[in-house]
């Protein structure tokens, strides 16, 4: 393993473990970093009954899934009384809701404080991609859970999926700041190329690597997303005289 797939995996184990106020765990393969309830599963304790309901749903439907977890389930394994589940979270979907969001939280939270513990904006921009090994691996190669929601829930417009989107939109943005710094960081080397392209190209890359990586159970569609990226910024023939973007403003 190279000594930046090792600094990744200890950025991104600090933290998660600073976010959390969890104790540190070294063993990757044994735990899912990027979902917190399976991170958090033995700090049962001392915890609020919507907060207890909430790990448990996460790990639900993270694991198995949206469609497959009743709420039944949900009540048995957090051990909370049907009238308190209903108190804390009208409907399933709410409940769903709610974990879509403390994940896009803890996600993008952890993406952004990893990606500024690098020095340069050329390594900075590389990180976001290059944090995708050792979340994947932490996670089984289970993938993102907004993209399994696009499976779970056909209707574009529902709520459930309207998240999916916020999730994507922020971390879109963010990697747009990252290719603006790496552009006006060296204007010779990095001049030609259009952020707004730059950054298109990017998400549907890392959208691609994380589908791809969770189809093959294997780790090859991530090494080869960084191989793109780092085409991307070093090809002369990036920006095609009729290409348009579709980032959004």
């Amino acid at each position: 393993m190279s000594e930046q797939s090792e600094r990744a995996r200890g950025d991104f184990s600090r933290h998660f473990d600073a976010y959390y106020g969890k104790i540190i765990c070294t063993n990757w393969t044994d735990r899912s970093v990027w979902l917190y309830a399976e991170h958090m599963k033995t700090q049962q304790t001392d915890i609020t009954p919507r907060e207890r309901i909430l790990r448990t749903a996460a790990e639900l439907f993270y694991h198995q899934g949206y469609r497959a977890t009743g709420i039944n389930e949900v009540i048995a394994r957090s051990g909370v009384a049907k009238a308190t589940f209903y108190n804390n979270f009208p409907s399933k979907d709410d409940l769903c809701l709610a974990y879509l969001q403390d994940r896009n939280t803890s996600e993008y939270e952890a993406i952004v404080a990893s990606v500024h513990d690098h020095d340069t904006p050329r390594q900075r921009f590389m990180a976001v991609m290059q944090s995708l090994q050792p979340w994947l691996e932490a996670n089984r190669l289970r993938g993102c859970a907004f993209l399994h929601m696009v499976a779970e829930v056909p209707d574009p417009g529902h709520m459930l999926r309207e998240e999916g989107i916020k999730h994507y939109q922020s971390l879109r943005q963010f990697i747009r700041g990252l290719a603006e710094d790496l552009i006006a960081s060296d204007p010779e080397a990095y001049g030609r190329l259009n952020a707004d392209i730059l950054t298109d190209d990017y998400l549907v890359i890392l959208g691609g690597a994380i589908a791809m990586t969770e189809i093959y159970q294997d780790l090859w569609p991530v090494a080869q997303a960084v191989v793109l990226i780092e085409r991307l910024i070093a090809s002369e023939s990036h920006v095609p005289e009729n290409r348009q973007t579709c980032l959004s403003p």
